[in-house]
């Protein structure tokens, strides 16, 4: 069993690093605005009709895809209106402000988040199944579960590497869907991952992209207990027993796949954490 366990968690690690590198440097936008403090959690202001929500000084980014700032009403106030009040005299958005698209993945620091509703959050889920970089993810788990013959033992030849590529798709849509699409609206969590940023010591990144896996943040912008990531994975750990041998359809294997991806899913924390800053050192991208 610790021989598939460390084979499963290095084939998840593998995985969750692709579809993090890929969609981070596909989605995340320049910026020229500078870095906002993040000493303190971060925290959202909604505009008064509920429609945008921006990071405030203190917040860590968010990352996402496809909206851009043209999308954000310019006229909204940056802050709640009081009851009865309407906008009139309200402070209106800062023209510089960047806003992240809205279904990119990592939100930067500096960036305001357009906020994710139910059926947002839906979409959100099909499109990162869907992109090709999860497809290239799950195509290498498969390759690297094939080499070292771990679970799902399928055998060798290309008609179980077929096979293998084929569960490796369907495990990673059901973590996938069930995390973003199902658990995250329920919950009312953000699915997004919020840079902490340059303004912290390199350990404290280290630690706070970790944890990640259990702590996530709410819609309003509070830390909660992940528990759409926990109950996703474990959905997509269960689901193996429809489709996987016989012989990896125990507690024990269910167990050491869900750790395996469980490992996978801090490797990709990390590289959302820290794929930005290795992207201005190659001079891939401008400060």
């Amino acid at each position: 069993m610790r021989s598939a366990l460390l084979t499963s968690f290095c084939a998840a690690l593998c995985c969750a690093a692709v579809i993090s590198a890929g969609a981070k440097a596909q989605a995340a936008p320049e910026s020229s605005a500078a870095p906002l403090s993040l000493a303190t959690p971060a925290t959202w202001t909604p505009a008064a009709d509920g429609t945008v929500l921006l990071a405030a000084e203190s917040a860590a980014p968010a990352f996402s895809s496809s909206t851009d700032a043209a999308d954000v009403d310019a006229s909204l106030p940056d802050a709640p209106v009081p009851a009865g009040e309407g906008q009139a005299g309200a402070a209106h958005l800062p023209s510089t402000q960047p806003i992240a698209p809205k279904y990119t993945v990592v939100i930067l620091p500096g960036q305001g988040a357009v906020p994710l509703s139910a059926g947002s959050k839906v979409i959100f889920g099909f499109r990162e199944v869907s992109s090709p970089f999860s497809l290239f993810a799950d195509v290498l788990s498969a390759t690297y579960s094939q080499a070292v013959d771990s679970q799902p033992h399928y055998g060798q030849g290309w008609g179980p590497y077929g096979q293998r590529v084929g569960a490796a798709v369907v495990r990673g849509s059901i973590q996938g869907l069930a995390t973003q699409a199902v658990f995250d609206p329920i919950f009312r969590d953000d699915p997004r991952y919020y840079v902490l940023g340059r303004q912290h010591k390199f350990l404290n990144r280290v630690v706070y992209a970790a944890t990640r896996v259990v702590i996530t943040r709410t819609d309003s912008g509070h830390n909660t207990l992940n528990a759409p990531l926990l109950l996703g994975y474990a959905a997509a750990a269960g689901a193996n027993f429809a489709y996987y041998p016989e012989r990896d359809r125990d507690f024990g294997d269910a167990a050491t796949g869900y750790a395996g991806s469980l490992g996978g899913s801090v490797l990709g924390m990390e590289v959302n954490e820290f794929l930005d800053d290795a992207l201005h050192i190659i001079h891939f991208r401008r400060n």
